[in-house]
């Protein structure tokens, strides 16, 4: 029952120790297993490990334990056939790397060809496959340049909201025609008592802007003529 207490007790005080606090024959068989990238990462840590880090025994042991390891690594490696291609490209001879010219070669050739052959800017925007925002004119080249306008990504948000504003002006342009339509229809509702008054209204106006001395009293027949005009122009 004592012995429980003492296991717990000392796995906690195992538990709290810390690199800096083990012995030196421990830190070095730490070091032992590791790499030369992870030894010089771990010497810049603190000068105690960098102390450890240099020692010449590690190294000697080291040396022994990578002369092992690669006599053992040695009987394992793959053949060289399965190093060349096409199953790997590892290990490229002289002929490989002549393919590999000749084909890159050829791929520059076809490449330089298609480019030939590829259709203009104004042909593409033309055929709506480019947006025509996203391009720009060249006053020096004469050419349409790509990249100088909207950026593509915007191109759809720059139509909506254009969208957007066309709409709200054919909604402005519609209401102002049907209030103006809905005014005239109020007018002509009025009836023939309506255009009567505005007839004899304006014709009274006209009567009163003449002087009494330059022009006399028009007869009946040029008032009848003249409701006659008015009411063939309605």
């Amino acid at each position: 029952m004592m012995a429980e207490p003492a296991q717990a007790s000392m796995a906690v005080a195992l538990a709290n120790i810390t690199l800096a606090e083990l012995p030196d024959e421990l830190l070095l068989r730490i070091l032992y297993f590791l790499d030369i990238p992870e030894l010089l990462s771990t010497s810049r840590t603190s000068h105690h490990l960098r102390v450890l880090s240099f020692d010449p025994l590690l190294h000697r042991v080291r040396l022994r334990y990578s002369q092992a390891r690669v006599e053992y690594l040695l009987r394992r490696r793959p053949p060289l056939y399965a190093l060349q291609p096409p199953a790997s490209t590892i290990y490229l001879t002289r002929t490989h790397v002549a393919a590999r010219r000749l084909h890159w070669s050829l791929v520059c050739i076809r490449l330089n060809r298609s480019l030939a052959r590829r259709p203009k800017l104004s042909t593409l925007i033309s055929a709506n496959i480019l947006p025509k925002e996203c391009c720009k004119y060249d006053r020096r080249s004469g050419e349409i340049v790509w990249g100088q306008g909207v950026a593509g990504t915007l191109v759809e948000r720059k139509r909506q909201v254009e969208r957007e504003k066309l709409r709200d002006g054919l909604r402005v342009w519609l209401e102002r025609k049907a209030r103006q339509i809905h005014a005239r229809q109020k007018d002509a509702a009025g009836g023939v008592g309506i255009l009567v008054w505005r007839f004899s209204r304006r014709l009274k106006i006209g009567e009163g802007r003449i002087l009494p001395d330059a022009w006399p009293e028009p007869p009946k027949k040029e008032k009848v003529s003249g409701l006659k005009r008015f009411w063939e122009s309605v």
